[in-house]
């Protein structure tokens, strides 16, 4: 069934009513959606969809202004501030993210996959740069795959750099059959951090180099989703999302249990290195409403083609009713 959606998309500052009831709490933010808070009549059910502008500056001040926005409400409203800090929270891991990740419309859009295809290569040069370190690193998984880095950069680069022309020229066949490469960087990527992420002595020793892996790993996941998305396998492409979410979340899981855990590497840690790996794990953290939003605008673009191109030609958070 058609939907039109121009006549439920509309500009967020443009509707008092959704502003004012994420102001007082009875809304809640988590990603892109919009609920109905816990305690209220139709408590999680969904208000609607945010879409940001596709320029990360412009989300980028969006963002500080809705919270800006929201903050007015903060020590003036008794009820539902559990609600109303949890959005606020929320916002500022987008803001983060947004950051960090050079926009949120990553997954799906054109523009957002030449972003991370060169983010790879970045991190595939400085790993290149450190590469008897990251030698090292790999070696406690030399009994999962005999590893050589330098042949693995060059697959590597010749991966992505075939995914950007396929991407480009609409070779949807040719795309299909770099899915399984995509899929075993990934999960290669996800078994060296799983390795370290147990020995809590690796976040203090070797953190640059799980930091570089696990920006590896993310941008993969967002690849791979791209990549699932323009050969029509827009279930798979949501799906390699939301694993990613729940990698990232699991590593960091694993890793605070392990940092805890181990006394011995507890009681070493430094002033500056504990502060590197807070930071570390608060970016896992903060990384996670920014990858469901992912997971929840290929879903919408799926449904309604061409939302995301309305999207990224706004310089307003727009928000598509439910």
């Amino acid at each position: 069934m058609y939907v039109n959606t121009d006549a439920l998309l509309r500009s967020l500052p443009d509707i008092p009513d959704v502003m004012e009831k994420l102001q007082s709490g009875a809304y809640r933010l988590w990603g892109g959606v919009v609920r109905h808070a816990a305690g209220t009549e139709k408590a999680g059910q969904i208000v609607g969809h945010l879409l940001f502008p596709g320029d990360s500056q412009q989300t980028q001040q969006r963002l500080q202004q809705l919270q800006s926005t929201l903050e007015k409400g903060l020590g003036t409203l008794q009820d539902g501030m559990g609600q109303l800090q949890q959005s606020m929270g929320v916002l500022q891991g987008l803001q983060s993210a947004n950051l960090v990740m050079s926009g949120l419309n990553l997954a799906v859009t054109a523009a957002g996959f030449v972003i991370v295809c060169n983010k790879l290569n970045r991190i595939s040069d400085q790993i290149q740069s450190q590469s008897e370190k990251i030698e090292q690193t790999y070696g406690l998984v030399k009994e999962v795959h005999d590893y050589n880095i330098l042949n693995d950069e060059a697959q590597f680069r010749s991966l992505i750099l075939a995914a950007q022309q396929f991407c480009e020229q609409g070779d949807v066949e040719h795309l299909k059959g770099l899915i399984a490469p995509f899929h075993k960087e990934y999960q290669l990527t996800k078994l060296v951090l799983e390795k370290h992420a147990s020995f809590a002595a690796s976040s203090v020793v070797r953190l640059p180099q799980i930091t570089l892996l696990q920006d590896r790993l993310v941008n993969l996941g967002l690849t791979l989703s791209h990549v699932q998305m323009r050969t029509g396998a827009v279930k798979y492409s949501r799906e390699s999302m939301v694993q990613l979410e729940s990698d990232i979340k699991g590593l960091n899981a694993q890793r605070f249990v392990s940092l805890t855990s181990d006394r011995s590497i507890a009681s070493t840690i430094k002033h500056d290195q504990f502060t590197h790996i807070t930071n570390f794990l608060q970016q896992g953290k903060q990384m996670l409403p920014a990858l469901s939003y992912q997971a929840d605008v290929i879903e919408l673009e799926a449904r309604h083609p061409g939302l995301l191109q309305q999207a990224s030609e706004s310089k307003e958070i727009l928000l598509l009713a439910a």
